[in-house]
């Protein structure tokens, strides 16, 4: 467990550096090379920040899960350190489940303020985006507040006293069963990514006044989010799994941070990379304007007698203007020419 713990807050940081890079590239080129910056762009950069939360929560999950100090050489819990590492255990664990509902939330809402933009002037589509929006926010808020109620009052989901006597079989009355919770947050972001994603198909291949090279090229962009639909699936999986025993808990816990991770970031990517386009077609521009000209491969690269390279002269072309030491005055051919003679009559005019 220790080893795939690592490896867990080794992915989260990992990730949550390449979405922030990816995401400040999105401010770049919305920005400076568009000069415009929408709605959707800000609710990504909050949905960024709030993931730069979940590696350090998934940091102090992975201490808590080491109870190795509190036992005795008899194999008898120490009540208070164990308590201590239950405790913080089951807060870091409240903190988690609260901030992956938010962090999905603000990643759906940014695109689907997207879509609502683009789909201001389709009068159908449009509405399907805003019905899907406000389904998005109340549905998330919904998950959102039973998390933080489980239990009434809040604080008894994160009691280590509470925890312990769940051994002994007395468990508390005001706290719900999380699992089903668990297990309709997986499912449910499986469903709305699938429907998120595969959404703008349609609208994109219907735009009639776009070439087909363009609608292709979009259909393909947003196709990267095929890659956070199967992320969602493989989740759901793990989840499936991590709840299905005790033993299978210990097994699955650093799977589930792992693909929690991946989800959330391979959301923030793929709905972030149609807004490079310009950065690229920029940096494409100046790759062509760097590169030689086909007339310089045809002269042999020079060496100067310090070793360094000596850059190609530019090809001299013949021209029909007069060059360099020369003038535009008449000169005589070498070899004077013999007289035009006046051409004889054969016919004598009657």
């Amino acid at each position: 467990m220790a080893v795939h713990g690592t490896l867990a807050v080794v992915v989260a940081f990992t990730l949550t550096n390449l979405s922030t890079v990816v995401v400040a590239l999105r401010f770049y080129s919305r920005y400076h090379l568009v000069g415009k910056l929408g709605s959707h762009d800000w609710v990504m950069l909050a949905a960024l920040i709030a993931t730069w939360g979940t590696p350090i929560i998934n940091y102090y999950q992975i201490i808590y899960m080491d109870y190795r100090g509190t036992y005795d050489a008899d194999n008898n819990i120490i009540v208070e350190p164990w308590k201590k590492v239950a405790t913080g255990g089951l807060l870091m664990m409240w903190i988690f489940r609260l901030n992956y509902i938010i962090d999905h939330l603000l990643i759906k809402t940014s695109i689907l303020l997207f879509y609502n933009y683009v789909a201001a002037t389709h009068r159908s589509y449009y509405w399907i985006v805003r019905g899907m929006l406000g389904f998005v926010i109340l549905s998330s808020l919904a998950m959102a507040f039973v998390s933080i109620f489980i239990c009434n009052p809040p604080h008894i989901a994160w009691d280590g006293d509470v925890f312990l006597k769940e051994f002994s079989g007395i468990f508390p009355t005001q706290c719900m069963d999380p699992s089903p919770l668990w297990r309709t947050q997986a499912a449910y972001n499986l469903a709305t990514d699938g429907i998120v994603w595969l959404l703008p198909m349609p609208f994109f291949m219907s735009l009639r006044s776009m070439p087909m090279r363009k609608r292709v090229e979009l259909v393909s962009i947003f196709s990267l989010g095929l890659v956070a639909i199967a992320a969602s699936a493989i989740r759901l999986a793990v989840t499936m799994r991590w709840l299905s025993g005790f033993i299978e808990a210990g097994l699955q816990w650093g799977n589930l941070l792992i693909w929690s991770q991946v989800e959330q970031h391979v959301g923030i990517i793929a709905a972030s990379m149609p807004f490079l386009r310009p950065l690229v077609r920029k940096t494409l521009k100046k790759v062509r304007a760097r590169s030689p000209s086909p007339g310089q491969k045809l002269v042999a690269e020079r060496i100067s007698p310090l070793g360094e390279p000596v850059p190609p002269r530019t090809l001299i072309i013949p021209s029909p203007a007069p060059t360099f030491s020369s003038d535009d005055t008449f000169r005589p051919p070498a070899t004077p020419l013999s007289p035009i003679k006046p051409e004889m009559r054969l016919f004598q005019t009657v």
